[in-house]
């Protein structure tokens, strides 16, 4: 390396973090890299320091554009910046940011790397003005959460582009990832399975500390925190929804021991404001900062002492992504799981964190092999068009860009765009195998709608108090809000001036108001992964639990129900209880799998959730096919019944474009989710060899399980 780049990004630290030393032999050889490893392992540094070195040369005798560094938000994109531009600036090179609220590739002096997200990439690519040609090196950040969507597949497309048009192809990548299960399905998803790519993955080496404890009541949740809550000690809380996140800031900021303590940060919040919170909350030795997801990912909000969960995670990743937040000064990962009041059984509930605490330690992940989507590839195909000026275009010449991705064809494009022609998007050539932009696309343009993959239902309107935007929420929320009301938004009350299409307006309100109107959103909460189920149920059948994860008081419930559970839940047996003229069914095998399974087996007056089938009769599990695909035309038939309610976008987070493919697309995609998915035939094997066995209801405490 040069000596000036190595000290501008490792002077400060005494060694090479176990990521480093891998990565950068392979990066400064020229090699493509995905890396796979948790927060807080070094792996932005990485990947920087050896393509920084690698082309600096390049970039500091022309002044070019070298480095494109790609990740799935604003606010990463941001702090990723605030990162690095000090390294840079080091070195003599110049970093820029380009997204919805800045464009630092109009400055007069040129931008040396570029922090970017995909939807911007698209909108530099659309503007053809040569800026991308002299790109040498590609960085993907957090490319987990675009695996499998549609954006991800817009970013794999856009990328496909890239190497299209610069000079020297092809790009250099190098991709980071949290723990994943598998490092190869990501580059096939993104790269197609030809691509060659060097894998460095870690396995999470921190132990995990932790505690899962009841909360019955806000009165509980205050005295946990007063107990905990010490003098330059900071705590990350997740909740699983931005409403939880509203009510749990509220609580706690009733309480004047905690409440200049408290901090809120989720998606709605304006983008504004959520960065003074990451600043605030990183500047502070003291404080407890109450966030949704959004604070998953690797934005610097400082050391975190612990991390406490307000309700379960819906997969594995998702907890070693929290958990990985926490206690960055020490050697281990320190966390509080806690069980809402409002959880249907706190044993199970309470066995469900177990099962995520010890699957994390195995590094056990959830795994969903690549998805074939069509989506994005209509998206892009507009978006590519809309780059010519609307002219015709080929379908051969879209097809070049999907040549990664097998399922999209040449004649999987011309079916996507024939149907996209009828909508009046485009229109066809009269005798050429080519579509130009249509009335429905200059829409698109005019709404600035064309380079995004985000779902519909993300329409929202803005939150106004004295002419500055606070955040935004769901457009419906307009016909539940009126005047004069209070609501309870970013964990504090406001007290509502004017509600309108142009925004609602409000003022704050001093009060702890039980009456204040919630938020709602269309997305409320999570399922529990079926990786999460099947080990749960694993206790049930006699796997050991580590008792000393649980209080005193529900370590001996806990005990007690387990004792009674593995009499009931021996091997392959599905327990059956009758109750009155119905039959409950434990099969623990997810509310879309159970439901599925009903309609295989055509059964009448059927009432599922994610533990159970309850039927008017046993049912024979025999009958079942092992493997998902068998289940195609039932998953059809579920999104041809939503297509008809007229719900199916809702139900399944549609983008626009995937609105407007042929049905038989979308139901494709839906199907894809359910036959990729590795848990789904995990379980159908498992309840297609087990016997059903009739249990008396009184001999276990069903009640108790939550199950029913």
């Amino acid at each position: 390396m040069h000596r000036e780049v190595f000290l501008a990004f490792f002077d400060r630290f005494k060694n090479l973090t176990p990521v480093q030393e891998k990565s950068i032999p392979l990066l400064s050889e020229g090699r493509n890299v995905i890396i796979s490893a948790g927060t807080g392992t070094g792996k932005t540094e990485a990947v920087l320091a050896p393509l920084i070195d690698k082309y600096y040369d390049y970039a500091y005798k022309y002044n070019w554009l070298t480095w494109l560094y790609v990740t799935p938000t604003k606010a990463l994109v941001n702090d990723i910046y605030r990162r690095i531009e000090p390294t840079l600036s080091r070195l003599d090179l110049r970093s820029g940011i380009r997204h919805g609220d800045r464009d630092d590739t109009r400055r007069v002096r040129a931008t040396n790397l570029l922090i970017t997200t995909p939807e911007s990439l698209d909108v530099l690519l659309c503007r053809g003005d040569g800026l991308l040609r002299s790109l040498r090196a590609l960085i993907l950040d957090e490319v987990h959460l675009l695996y499998n969507t549609q954006r991800g597949l817009q970013l794999s497309l856009l990328i496909s582009r890239l190497n299209k048009i610069i000079t020297n192809p092809p790009l250099q990548v190098a991709c980071l990832s949290a723990t994943i299960s598998s490092c190869e399905d990501i580059i096939h998803f993104f790269f197609g399975k030809s691509a060659d790519f060097s894998t460095v993955s870690i396995p999470p080496q921190r132990p995990i500390d932790a505690l899962i404890k009841t909360i019955r009541d806000e009165k509980e949740i205050i005295a946990l925190f007063e107990k905990i809550m010490q003098k330059d000690t900071k705590f990350l809380v997740f909740a699983n929804s931005r409403r939880e996140c509203d009510r749990l800031s509220a609580t706690l900021s009733g309480n004047k021991i905690l409440s200049k303590h408290i901090f809120t940060h989720y998606s709605s919040i304006s983008a504004q404001l959520r960065e003074e919170t990451e600043r605030k909350f990183n500047e502070e030795k003291t404080g407890i900062c109450i966030a949704t997801s959004t604070l998953e990912l690797g934005i610097d909000i400082g050391d975190i002492d612990a991390t406490v969960l307000y309700g379960l995670p819906s997969t594995v990743s998702s907890f070693l992504q929290r958990i990985g937040r926490g206690n960055r000064r020490g050697t281990k990962s320190n966390v509080v799981c806690l069980i809402p009041q409002k959880a249907q059984s706190s044993i199970l509930y309470a066995l469900c964190f177990h099962a995520l605490i010890e699957l994390a330690k195995e590094g056990d992940i959830e795994k969903t092999r690549p998805m074939r989507l069509y989506g994005a590839m209509l998206q892009q195909a507009l978006s590519f068009i809309t780059s010519k000026k609307g002219a015709y275009t080929s379908v051969k010449e879209l097809a070049n860009i999907s040549s990664a991705h097998e399922h999209l064809t040449e004649d999987a494009i011309d079916n996507i765009l024939l149907f996209a022609s009828t909508k009046n998007y485009v229109k066809k050539h009269e005798y050429k195998n080519k579509y130009g932009a249509d009335e429905g696309l200059y829409h698109l343009i005019d709404y600035n709608l064309v380079y995004s993959n985000f779902p519909i239902s993300y329409q929202e309107v803005s939150i106004y108090h004295d002419k500055k935007e606070i955040g935004s929420v769901p457009k419906f929320n307009l016909l539940r809000i009126k005047k004069n009301e209070v609501i309870l938004f970013a964990g504090k009350y406001w007290l509502v001036e004017k509600v309108g299409r142009n925004g609602i307006f409000v003022k704050p309100e001093q009060t702890t108001s039980r009456d204040a109107k919630e938020i709602r959103y269309y997305t409320e909460g999570i399922g529990i992964d079926l990786k999460i189920l099947n080990r749960t149920y694993e206790y049930l059948k006699g796997r050991n639990v580590d008792i000393s994860l649980f209080g005193k008081r529900m370590g001996e419930m806990i005990s007690n129900f387990l004792a009674e559970a593995r009499i009931v839940f021996q091997d392959n047996t599905i327990p059956v209880i009758q109750k009155s003229n119905h039959f409950y069914h434990i099969t623990f095998a997810g509310k879309l799998c159970n439901d599925i399974i009903s309609k295989k087996l055509e059964i009448p007056d059927v009432v599922i959730n994610n533990f159970s089938i309850v039927a008017p009769n046993i049912i024979d599990f025999s009958k079942l096919d092992a493997e998902p695909e068998k289940y195609e035309d039932i998953v059809g038939d579920l999104v041809d019944e939503l297509i008809e309610n007229d719900i199916f976008e809702n139900y399944s987070s549609q983008t626009i474009f995937q609105s407007l493919l042929p049905k038989e697309l979308q139901k494709k995609e839906f199907i894809e989710e359910w036959v990729r998915k590795i848990e789904n035939r995990d379980v159908l094997e498992r309840l297609k060899i087990s016997k059903t066995r009739l249990i008396p209801y009184k001999a276990f405490n069903f009640t108790q399980s939550g199950i029913f």
